[in-house]
């Protein structure tokens, strides 16, 4: 692989100025080229990552710079990287670009000798107006009126409809909806009612054989019974 020269070689700059230098890279497809950042500080900042673009055979690379050595400099633009298909790695030459800046300095006179600028003056700032609340008072004025309106139109909010509460179905209820035939009903609250008492675990147990069993009519008879007694004391 081989690199060729930068594109900006005889150019003239002044001190603080920013410009591009282009180095190309002879690379073949499906290589790849790793530039290198290390540039010469002292002659030049280098502004972000290079650019990297493939253009047919070659690999171009930009470097964006500001440049603050005046006179005429030799900027080293370190080797490339270049990794090969085959994964084999191959590290290119340094190339070189001349570099003419111009001083921004006074002329004819030392470095030394050369007083700084005074300092610009803060921005003046502007003054305070409440004239842009003033523009807005009336329309504020406007949506607070017609809010208003709309509230006394409308009338008083009608207050939350209070939700009964259904009474608890106790021992007394249960055996009254036994004597009318549904014993179903009284089994699906005695069910519920007894999930958690200790004492009504075998009976629990018992009433899923027979709960849903149509021809187990006395039994699930004699477990409501007994669920009815089950529940007395909680419901006492």
């Amino acid at each position: 692989m081989t690199a060729q020269q930068g594109t900006q070689q005889g150019a003239r700059y002044s001190v603080g100025d920013t410009f591009t230098i282009v180095h190309r890279v002879v690379a073949p497809p499906a290589s790849v080229v790793q530039p290198s950042t290390a540039l010469d500080s002292m002659l030049v900042t280098l502004l972000g990552p290079p650019d990297v673009r493939r253009e047919g055979d070659s690999v171009r690379i930009a470097y964006s710079v500001a440049v603050w050595a005046p006179g005429r400099n030799e900027l080293v633009l370190p080797g490339a990287i270049t990794v090969r298909a085959d994964g084999r790695i191959d590290t290119l030459p340094d190339s070189r670009v001349i570099l003419d800046v111009a001083s921004v300095l006074p002329a004819g006179q030392a470095d030394s000798t050369v007083a700084p600028k005074a300092a610009r003056p803060w921005v003046t700032r502007t003054d305070q107006s409440w004239l842009p609340f003033l523009l807005l008072l009336p329309l504020v004025a406007g949506i607070t009126l017609a809010a208003w309106w709309w509230r006394r139109r409308r009338g008083p909010v009608p207050a939350a409809p209070v939700v009964g509460m259904a009474p608890p179905i106790d021992v007394e209820r249960l055996r009254q909806w036994h004597s009318a035939g549904e014993a179903d009903l009284v089994l699906e609250h005695l069910v519920h009612a007894l999930t958690d008492a200790p004492r009504a675990v075998d009976w629990h147990a018992r009433l899923g054989t027979v709960r849903f069993a149509a021809t187990h009519g006395s039994e699930r008879e004699a477990l409501i019974a007994e669920g009815l007694a089950l529940l007395d004391p909680v419901a006492s």
